[in-house]
């Protein structure tokens, strides 16, 4: 028994890290936020990694990859008590499982259409976007083609999707993009898998938080949110809103997150999971 309880412990304890502390803060910090819930999910088996990557023909980043040896995926939300009778759902940060994690590029290539007799181009605003890479600190651009891979990782209504983008299938560092859908102008979002996960953090999973980036900005509904729960995400001098145009060398106003936190989670068979969820029962 106290060895159940252990592992429980440490579970909770890998959660816990891996929001940095996100639930606690709520319940010290920000009144009427409710329900919170973090679900618990199975880490991957690397050979479902492996399979995957053989599937696409490239290699997950580092980090991402001991993501998903750690949880398969991330499920975290939250309420808000408008009222004694009014609760509502709000936040909501999400990880899709892997295999839910599909390419775009064939979708995109519908969408710009060609005639019989042409090959298929893409528009400049499609092929290429300038945006400042925030190791280096110098002006860098997107550049796509024929061998460019682009895999969704959330989709924000008909309005935007949540890109991870290699420029080539040999690249080792693809970078985080919102692709809008209206214009299909690129806008940069996270050099890492991890730095757009702390970004989500950041943001308290506040309904559709990536257009904060974008160039038609957030619906009123939202703002109104921000502007209730989080108005400093609003400031115009927020480094981050200027990341794809301004040179910041200043250390991102958010938390850290240490990717050796991915190798935390107890590791566990399948079968010893279920039989542990069965004796708590």
């Amino acid at each position: 028994m106290s060895t159940i309880k252990n592992v429980v412990d440490l579970d909770d304890m890998f959660y816990e890290n891996l929001s940095l502390g996100l639930a606690k803060k709520f319940a010290d910090c920000i009144p009427r936020i409710v329900q919170v819930t973090c679900e618990k999910r199975l880490p991957c088996e690397k050979a479902q990694v492996t399979a995957w990557e053989s599937r696409h023909n490239i290699y997950l980043p580092d980090d991402m990859k001991k993501f998903y040896l750690s949880t398969d995926g991330f499920n975290f939300y939250w309420s808000y008590q408008y009222s004694p009778n009014d609760i509502r759902r709000v936040g909501h940060i999400h990880f899709p499982h892997l295999i839910q994690i599909t390419l775009v590029r064939d979708n995109i290539d519908t969408i710009l259409s060609s005639s019989p007799n042409t090959a298929v181009t893409i528009p400049p605003i499609i092929r290429q976007s300038n945006y400042i890479d925030s190791t280096s600190g110098y002006l860098n651009h997107l550049n796509l083609n024929s061998r460019s891979k682009i895999f969704e990782l959330s989709t924000i209504t008909d309005l935007a999707k949540v890109c991870l983008v290699y420029e080539t299938p040999e690249s080792s560092n693809p970078k985080i993009f919102l692709l809008e859908m209206g214009t299909f102008k690129w806008q940069f979002l996270a050099d890492t898998f991890t730095e757009y996960l702390r970004m989500s953090i950041a943001h308290l999973g506040l309904p559709y938080w990536e257009l904060c980036f974008s160039s038609c900005g957030l619906p009123s509904w939202t703002e109104q949110l921000f502007l209730l729960l989080a108005p400093h995400l609003l400031e115009k001098n927020e480094n981050r809103r200027l990341k794809n145009i301004v040179c910041v060398n200043e250390n991102p106003p958010y938390n850290v997150l240490d990717p050796a936190v991915f190798r935390t989670k107890p590791r566990c068979s399948r079968q010893n999971q279920k039989n542990r969820l069965n004796n708590q029962g």
